[in-house]
């Protein structure tokens, strides 16, 4: 080690802690820089994008941001100003007519909305989508028959976005009957294993989807839940010499609701019984 004076030590840490002081600050500045560029990113793009309810939702959670441009008289506050004022009127003109045109863009884009949807209430594909449109908090709420996905401001525009992603995802997806009945098969048995009860028995359908999500990367029960449904509909329902028994449950926080044909009630245990 260099053999240096004290002062000499002690001034090359003072060097040190000033260029640390002023690297933290300049962290600091460049995040901080970040997230005002990405605020006016997403002004822009509501404006661009016709999106009035999530443009208010932006200046609500940002308002901290224009009260300091405010005291700072930014000469970009009356554009601002006004951009609030008429995503305000939109909004307001938007809710007196937003079951009409919430139905239009949905037929339009050939994902029609539930014939017995009525506001604030809406549903696609057999219920199995659900909107709820919030006109207090001026937001909608996407949920299906796993839960609720995800809340945003009720722009027709984003919902119907959002609605069609989730679609995709669910529903466009292959399917392989003989690969999704021999992964059932297999947590079936693992479970059976870990909890010393015969082949035979029933499992409860959480246990299975709990250990899923817990042993496969990115796995979803909505997507669980529309594969068992398509193999309930289609086959097969048979593997190495045992048969699939879904059995249903009144415990509707415990069960399954399937989709399609095959939802004619919760399903709450699996079973495989010899063929």
């Amino acid at each position: 080690m260099m053999d240096l004076s004290t002062n000499s030590k002690d001034a090359i840490n003072d060097l040190r802690a000033a260029a640390e002081q002023r690297a933290k600050a300049a962290r600091e500045a460049a995040e901080e820089a970040r997230l005002v560029l990405q605020l006016w990113d997403d002004f822009v793009r509501y404006l661009e994008r016709d999106w009035p309810f999530h443009l208010l939702a932006l200046v609500q959670k940002e308002s901290h941001v224009l009260k300091k441009m405010r005291s700072e008289n930014h000469a970009a506050i009356p554009a601002l100003e006004e951009a609030h004022r008429v995503a305000k009127e939109k909004v307001d003109s938007s809710l007196r007519r937003y079951p009409s045109h919430l139905e239009e863009a949905f037929r339009h884009a050939h994902l029609p909305l539930d014939s017995d949807s009525r506001h604030p209430r809406y549903s696609v594909d057999n219920k199995f989508f659900q909107i709820e449109i919030d006109e207090q908090r001026k937001m909608a709420r996407l949920s299906n028959h796993e839960g609720r996905l995800t809340d945003l401001p009720a722009d027709i525009g984003a919902v119907l976005e959002l609605v069609q992603r989730e679609h995709k995802r669910v529903f466009d997806r292959p399917f392989d009957g003989k690969k999704f009945l021999k992964q059932l098969r297999a947590q079936y048995v693992a479970i059976l294993k870990k909890d010393k009860q015969a082949d035979g028995a029933s499992v409860p359908i959480r246990q299975i989807t709990r250990r899923l999500g817990k042993n496969l990367k990115g796995f979803r029960s909505d997507e669980f839940l529309v594969d068992l449904s398509r193999l309930v509909e289609g086959g097969p329902m048979e593997i190495d010499g045992c048969k699939l028994d879904l059995q249903q449950t009144k415990d509707t926080n415990q069960g399954m609701l399937l989709y399609g044909t095959a939802g004619r009630g919760y399903i709450g245990f699996v079973v495989f019984r010899k063929a």
